[in-house]
């Protein structure tokens, strides 16, 4: 290429310049574009306003929504029948129960509602009961069967009549199980055992109801009892609470 001609293309290249640069901002009353990329600002990013805010993803940041728990409404005083779910059979173990320590102060005499009852005759594994009381008392009553012997005689019609009879010893026992993982908490026998005879006697030979405390302290607690029977005619059990405690748990 020669001289002159790389003098023309200079020229040329500075008229086009000048034109971009000054002519035309001029007549359209335009900033001058030089064909180079600017990234677009926002107008609260430039502090003008009219500029194009710039698009992309939005993103949302979701709380999550945590259910209201339900509050357990409190007792009001009202008994309620504690049913069976299971019957026990016989020969049925039970594990080993967990040491139960008693407090140091027995609390006073005070007055005591019924929570719950249970009765029959016959051995099975109640409902679960919750328990939300910091003491509690279970009052029981055994009536066994009250013959103390079963015998039976064979026919004369063949000479002498032979006999035979075997004693009866009632027995009754429950065992109180912690419904949240299955373990025996305690296991409750009638003290002195189940003897009619003797009660008999008088009012002051009769021990019953049998009446066993419990101290729960501040944890709520969830119970189901498992009853054996033994030649039982019929028993009846009472959970009983401090009426103090009324509208409370």
């Amino acid at each position: 290429m020669e001289k002159r001609d790389l003098v023309i293309m200079v020229v040329a290249l500075a008229i086009v310049l000048a034109l971009a640069v000054f002519i035309k901002p001029i007549l359209t009353g335009k900033e001058p574009d030089l064909g180079l990329p600017f990234q677009e600002t926002s107008a609260s990013d430039s502090g003008g306003e009219g500029t194009s805010p710039t698009t992309g993803p939005v993103f949302m940041t979701l709380t999550p929504t945590v259910p209201t728990p339900t509050p357990v409404p409190t007792w009001a005083g009202q008994s309620r029948e504690l049913g069976f779910v299971a019957p026990v059979t016989t020969g049925t173990t039970m594990p080993v129960p967990t040491h139960m320590i008693p407090p140091e102060i027995t609390p006073a005499q005070e007055n005591l509602l019924t929570y719950a009852t249970i009765e029959g005759k016959a051995g099975g594994i109640t409902e679960i009961i919750h328990m939300p009381f910091p003491y509690w008392e279970l009052s029981y009553t055994v009536n066994p069967w009250e013959t103390r012997y079963v015998g039976e005689t064979s026919s004369k019609e063949a000479g002498v009549a032979d006999s035979f009879a075997v004693a009866v010893f009632p027995s009754f026992s429950i065992d109180i199980m912690d419904a949240d993982d299955n373990t025996l908490k305690k296991t409750i026998e009638p003290r002195g055992g189940l003897d009619p005879e003797l009660w008999d006697k008088g009012e002051g030979y009769d021990p019953r109801p049998w009446v066993e405390k419990f101290y729960e302290g501040s944890e709520s607690q969830n119970y189901s009892f498992v009853i054996h029977t033994h030649m039982i005619q019929s028993y009846y059990i009472e959970i009983l609470v401090p009426e103090r405690y009324l509208g409370k748990y």
